[in-house]
């Protein structure tokens, strides 16, 4: 047991830690860099163009919702003989306008 214990611990050596040039082999470098900056620069433009699209659609969402009410209101000013079924409403068939 001692003699395996013994052939562990001298075949295991503890790697050096490099200095100089062969530290700065290690890194990524200027290459590295450069593809890490273009990844950043692609996010934010993905990220912005996704926030405007989100944007556009809440607003059209919005603008449909506003229009339906000005409908609605119209509707109740004007009295419900006057307009024709939206294509949400069904008559009395199940088809609109019927």
């Amino acid at each position: 047991m001692n003699l395996l214990y013994q052939l562990a611990a001298s075949s295991s050596t503890m790697p050096s830690v490099p200095t100089g040039d062969a530290a700065r082999a290690i890194g990524p470098g200027f290459a590295g860099f450069v593809a890490t900056a273009l990844l950043v620069i692609v996010v934010i433009f993905l990220i912005r163009d996704m926030v405007r699209r989100i944007r556009r659609v809440r607003y059209t969402a919005e603008t449909e919702q506003r229009q339906q009410d000005l409908v609605e209101r119209g509707r109740l000013i004007q009295g419900d003989d006057d307009f024709p079924p939206t294509a949400g409403e069904a008559g009395a068939s199940g088809r609109p306008g019927a």
